[in-house]
């Protein structure tokens, strides 16, 4: 052992030593090229000498096209200096790296530099045939399953012959084959670059995506495909599967309601939900459902618990995950349901070295669904569950529910989900109560909605207890019970579902719990993150970041419950601590947390970081990267180049003005690079302020239960209202009133808190107000209405709150603004709304009238539209 870690850190030593004197000969040879061509002294380090190549690409090449090519390859060398340099290298990318600074030397000309190169690394060709060679040679390897020596024949044809799309494409192939995803990623990027029509690279790129696990990515190359071949089966399908994989991944991110956005809402099911649910209460079963367990069965069942303790000690290891597969096959043919269907996890989420496989996946649950629901021990009236039948069924009904290998059929899921439920499956009680809460495949009833729920939640299913505490908070579907609710919320929270301990937060302010269950409550987060429950943790990070749930805002604590989240692999904690650490300038700490918050999947992160390397901010400057993060992060490919555009004007003038980069923010590096290019002192002072506001509201992040849709405008209208763009601009005025109706409840000032929150709705819809901000002011005018019912102001709220939350129908909601606009007829906000009302409740000739009248009182263009 202790030789073969000798062995493999020479080997990783060679490496590294090899891409430094790579690096060195080029520098050395784009030194020459610089002073040969622009008359510019020696530079200092590699970086700095890319960075002033940057400068000069219009002198050395006037095309566009090669301009833009030697952009691309720059970033990777720097990216490649970067990575040996910080001894992050990797053997197994050495090839690669390689054949990057060869690709430099080739675009700039510098012949001999690349002849030294490939010499020195050993990437020598010999003729312009040997390529040729190489390739059918490389062929003939991966036809018979050697994998490595292929991939080693098509690096060396590559070497001789660098503009060859299949070469590149074909190495793929091989890494898909050895498991090297990142590089089979690269070369498939590669071979596009280089030809584009081939649809072929386009199925290689997809699948090295998707066992990325990259699916969104995944979904888009697959798209991009099929520009060229409209019915290529392969894309066709994998973009099918994948999508369904990102609403997989999306519905175990955020359970509650089970991703309800992505279900459709076909015609509905005319099915009789009442019979059905009188029919489920009855705990008899048919006799044609029960199966015989006899001692065989009894054995097979221990020998799975055996192969779920070997997964258990395993954690994650291939070859434990292998010895675990093995029981679950053999378990399977000998009849056993639960081996069939852990068989079919496997291969759904590739473990055991497998590859993901939604088909077989499918294919096996179906097979699992087929045996008795139910198992009658031999010699005995004692009925058990075959454990595996019912959860296949759950698992067919999610799959034709999300699209995921079969055609999306919500009526099918529907009925795979009943009978899933009704054979015991918690999971799919839940899943049928969101069918029937969203009116999914079946007719909406809240009522069996609520039914199903309580169902799952009494076996403690978590997702069916949050759904069912918000329905008990709502009062929808059955009488309000909020402090049922609020144990139900503790139970979930105990049991780590994600939002649990938030919506326990959110009902403890709403005052609806009392004094003594909001200390219980506010214990419960307490003690779970003490025994270091992460989501607990977060939420008191977060708590002593925002100073919300009852806590003092404190940075250092903050920081510290953050960390301690973030240790244990919370990704909303991880990213956050690298917020917080940005907003403090400690930008190289952060950017660890930002990239592995990134890496995790979180899109704002992505974009965060993206951000970074674009400007170099807390790291080496990167474009090339910042690009493919920020695409990443669902930012449109219009939106990536100007910001890319951006962030190389800022770092052009920061560097022709030797500015220096300390005690500055990113977002303060564009405020300084925009304020010098504004025309006068007044369009300076506005950016000025508007940034301010941007840098209150990054220092006082939004809580997590708040909704966050209005946060990551903040950059796109800062940039839109130093183009002197009025929407913008009355954007940030209505961000300055929100601040200041917060500082307005703080101070118990309630009538300013009233008028400002007209002021705001006026300003700017949808309100710019989070959620906790609206639930206190809603508090506040429901006592401020109860001992004074003239009081329109108050009344303008409650109204506003009702219509946000949908807790009233819109017959009150306009029996409500009819009474506002009664109480005061001089505002025109009231008749606006008013008229609002008229036209939800379909009386347009009144909602004409109304709205007539407000604009009679105050001219607000908005309302024309109205």
């Amino acid at each position: 052992s202790c030789l073969r870690m000798d062995s493999q850190s020479i080997k990783n030593a060679r490496a590294a030593a090899n891409i430094h004197f790579a690096v060195s000969l080029l520098q050395e040879g784009i030194d020459a090229l610089l002073k040969r061509h622009c008359g510019l002294q020696q530079q200092p380090d590699f970086n700095t000498c890319l960075q002033m190549l940057e400068t000069q690409i219009a002198k050395l090449l006037p095309d566009a096209s090669s301009q833009d090519q030697l952009l691309k390859t720059m970033q990777l060398a720097r990216a490649t200096r970067n990575r040996y340099s910080h001894q992050e290298f990797d053997v197994n990318r050495f090839e690669h790296d390689v054949e990057c600074l060869l690709k430099l030397a080739s675009l700039l000309g510098l012949t001999e530099c690349r002849e030294q190169i490939m010499s020195f690394t050993g990437s020598v060709g010999t003729s312009g045939e040997d390529w040729e060679k190489l390739k059918i040679e490389g062929n003939e390897h991966y036809k018979n399953s050697r994998w490595t020596e292929a991939m080693n024949c098509y690096t060396g044809a590559i070497c001789i012959n660098s503009t060859q799309a299949i070469l590149y494409s074909n190495r793929a192939l091989c890494e898909i084959q050895l498991r090297k995803f990142d590089l089979a990623r690269e070369d498939a990027e590669e071979a596009i670059v280089l030809n584009p029509k081939q649809v072929k690279f386009y199925r290689t790129l997809s699948e090295a995506l998707c066992n990325l696990q990259l699916f969104e990515e995944a979904v888009a190359a697959c798209k991009d495909g099929l520009k060229i071949d409209p019915r290529d089966e392969t894309l066709l399908v994998r973009s099918r599967d994948c999508q369904a994989l990102v609403v997989d991944a999306e519905i175990k991110e955020h359970p509650v309601f089970g991703g309800a956005e992505q279900i459709r809402n076909p015609d509905a099911f005319k099915y009789n939900l009442q019979t059905t649910i009188e029919n489920s209460k009855s705990s008899d079963y048919s006799p044609a459902d029960v199966g015989t367990m006899d001692s065989a069965m009894r054995k097979m069942m221990l020998d799975v618990r055996k192969a779920h303790l070997i997964l258990l000690s395993g954690r994650g290891k291939v070859l434990e995950e292998q010895k675990a597969l093995e029981i679950f096959k053999s378990t399977a043919n000998r009849g056993s349901a639960e081996g069939l269907y852990n068989m079919a996890l496997m291969h759904k989420d590739g473990m055991a070295g497998l590859s993901r496989n939604p088909e077989r996946y499918l294919e096996l649950c179906r097979r699992t669904a087929e045996q008795k629901p139910y198992l009658k021990l031999e010699g005995s009236n004692t009925v058990l569950a075959n454990i595996g039948v019912a959860e296949a069924e759950n698992s067919i009904a999610m799959a034709y529910r999300d699209g995921f290998t079969v055609d999306q059929d919500d009526k099918l899921a529907f009925q795979w989900f009943l009978k899933s439920a009704e054979h015991g499956c918690a999971s799919a009680m839940n899943n049928l109560g969101i069918a029937l809460y969203n009116g999914s495949g079946c007719k909406q009833n809240f009522e069996s909605a609520r039914w199903w729920y309580e169902k799952s939640a009494n076996l403690g299913q978590s997702e069916g207890q949050v759904n069912l505490a918000k329905m008990l908070i709502t009062g929808v579907g059955g009488p309000e019970d909020p402090l049922k609710a609020a144990d139900l919320l503790k139970s979930a929270a105990a049991q780590g579902l994600p939002d649990a301990l938030f919506l326990l937060q959110q009902l403890q302010v709403s005052g609806t719990l009392g004094g003594k269950s909001f200390d219980s409550s506010k214990a419960v987060i307490q003690d779970l993150a003490a025994s270091n429950n992460k989501q607990a943790l977060f939420l008191m990070g977060m708590n002593y970041m925002t100073g919300e749930g009852g806590l003092a805002k404190n940075l250092a604590e903050a920081e510290k419950y953050l960390r301690q989240a973030s240790i244990l692999d919370h990704k909303e904690a991880t990213f956050e601590l690298g917020n917080l650490l940005l907003q403090q300038k400690r930008n190289e700490d952060a950017v660890v947390f930002i990239k592995r918050a990134a890496s995790s999947g979180i899109k704002d992160a992505q974009q965060t970081y993206g951000h970074l390397l674009a400007l170099g901010h807390g790291c080496a400057r990167d474009v090339t990267e910042a690009r493919r993060w920020l695409l990443r992060s669902k930012e449109s490919k219009d939106s990536v180049d100007n910001f890319i555009q951006q962030s190389q004007s800022v770092v052009e003038f920061e560097s022709a003005q030797n500015l220096s980069l300390s005690g500055f923010t990113y977002s303060e590096r564009i405020t300084r690079y925009l304020e010098s290019r504004l025309p006068n002192p007044k369009a300076a002072r506005v950016v000025n302020e508007m940034s301010s506001i941007f840098k209150r509201r990054a220092e006082n992040p939004i809580h997590p239960s708040a909704p966050t849709g209005f946060r990551f405008a903040i950059p796109l209208m800062l940039d839109r209202a130093a183009k002197g763009s009025k929407t913008a601009q009355q954007f940030f005025t209505g961000l300055k009133l929100v601040d200041d109706l917060r500082s307005a409840l703080d101070s118990n000032n309630t009538s300013e808190a009233f008028v400002l929150f007209r002021q705001i709705d006026r300003i700017w819809q949808p309100l710019l107000l989070d959620s906790e901000t609206l639930e206190n002011l809603f508090s506040v005018a429901r006592k401020a209405f109860e001992s004074n019912p003239k009081d329109s102001e108050a009344l303008f709220v409650i109204l506003h709150y009702n219509s946000c939350v949908y807790k009233r129908s819109n017959a009150e909601l306009l029996s409500m603004a009819l009474q506002c606009a009664t109480l005061n007829p001089n505002i025109a906000e009231y008749h606006n709304i008013l008229g609002c009302m008229y036209g939800f409740n379909g009386d347009f000739v009144s909602s004409l009238r109304s709205i007539e009248q407000a604009l009679e009182l105050d001219r607000n263009p908005a309302w024309l539209y109205n």
